[in-house]
Parts: structure tokens; sequence; C-alpha cells
């Protein structure tokens, strides 16, 4: 067995520390935030393009939690 990495870089974080945030029901949480976002008639259309894109890079439709897994 190995063990985890504890190669230090960005800020000083270690490489489990910076990836803390990046469980599959963080990034379903951010992918809701992106697409309330878009159908916000109060936010600009700026912002909207920058939502569409990182709901993009997140993994589109595919970003959700209950979108994941087999036969869904």
């Amino acid at each position: 067995m190995t063990e985890p990495s504890h190669q230090m870089n960005a800020a000083g974080l270690s490489e489990a520390d910076q990836n803390i945030n990046n469980t599959t029901e963080d990034i379903s949480n951010k992918a809701s935030g992106h697409k309330a976002n878009i159908s916000n008639p109060n936010t600009s259309q700026e912002s909207k393009e920058k939502s569409k894109q990182a709901l993009k890079e997140l993994g589109g439709e595919n970003a959700f939690y209950g979108k994941q897994g087999q036969g869904e």
C-alpha cells in the first residue's frame, strides 16, 4: 500500500488539501450555483456566460449529484 503524497505545492498546501473541496457533492453544489446564476434575471449577461463556461468545465449536466452513476 502506498502512502498519500505529502508534497507541498500551491500556497503551501498538500495535494490532498487542495482537492478537499472536489468531492462529488461539492462539484454538484458548484454546478447548482452556476445553473441558478444562468437562470437569474438579475445577473449580467457576462456573469451568465462565465457560469455557462464554468458549468461546462464541471461536466455539464453530468456534474449534478443525482445524475451520476449507472442507469440515470
